[in-house]
């Protein structure tokens, strides 16, 4: 089981890496909503951490891949994202299976968008936007069910995260370049699942994201965000960078 998991979690990280997305939400990055899109297709690649982990790459640093795709006034996207210690994990399961960590996860999202200000030619841009994110296992990748991974003791427990709200955004002209900025107040919905009789309650938190996005030929685009919300009075935040490729998107 775990040389298959190990195998599995590999490819899914690499096809991760190379096609790219949006999300809502992987852990460890902050969530990136800004409302100016335009029509077309993207690929995606971002990396981030807990401020508290400082600026350093190491192996909490969170990477992410995946792509998007905008119609009109709307846009749909989609993540693969995991911590680079999950990455080396991965690759110490291909090598020596009987070291594999199987509570090894990687986190699916989804974030879609509806614009209903602005966009085009006008400087400012609204949306409303919605989403989710759902961690897909070792144990999944294997092909086993929550019970038969709890009676081999591996961890079923899944989040399942819920992210509501509204992005505004502004388009700064600076001569041949251009800069776009934005803020995002959310709601964010908790439900932990596969934890039978122990699963906590579900919870809600509000959190806030700003970032900005500097687009080049409208080909290529890099951005940066930040993101933070408290939660019983501690409150955590997350930074994050990227870049994208792709026809449309951020202009």
């Amino acid at each position: 089981m775990t040389k298959r998991a190990g195998s599995a979690l590999v490819l899914l990280l690499l096809a991760g890496r190379a096609s790219a997305s949006l999300m809502a939400q992987t852990p460890g990055l902050p969530l990136f909503t800004n409302p100016r899109y335009a029509t077309g297709l993207r690929v995606h690649a971002d990396l981030g951490q807990p401020t508290d982990q400082g600026t350093a790459v190491g192996d909490q640093t969170v990477i992410q891949g995946g792509a998007s795709f905008v119609l009109g006034p709307v846009g749909v996207n989609a993540f693969v994202g995991t911590l680079r210690n999950s990455i080396k994990n991965a690759q110490t399961c291909q090598t020596t299976p009987t070291a594999c960590d199987t509570k090894t996860k990687v986190t699916a999202s989804a974030l879609a968008q509806l614009r209903f200000l602005g966009g085009g030619r006008a400087a400012h841009s609204v949306s409303a936007f919605g989403g989710a994110s759902y961690d897909v296992t070792a144990y999944d990748l294997a092909g086993l069910t929550a019970q038969q991974a709890a009676l081999l003791g591996l961890d079923t427990t899944k989040i399942l995260t819920i992210p509501v709200g509204l992005a505004i955004g502004y388009h700064i002209p600076l001569g041949v370049a251009s800069i776009n900025v934005w803020g995002a107040p959310r709601l964010t919905f908790f439900k932990a699942l596969n934890c039978g009789s122990a699963c906590p309650k579900s919870e809600s938190m509000f959190r806030w994201a700003v970032g900005a996005d500097i687009p080049v030929f409208r080909l290529f685009s890099v951005r940066a965000a930040y993101d933070s919300g408290s939660k019983n009075g501690v409150t955590t935040a997350s930074w994050g960078v990227g870049a994208s490729f792709g026809f449309g998107g951020m202009r």
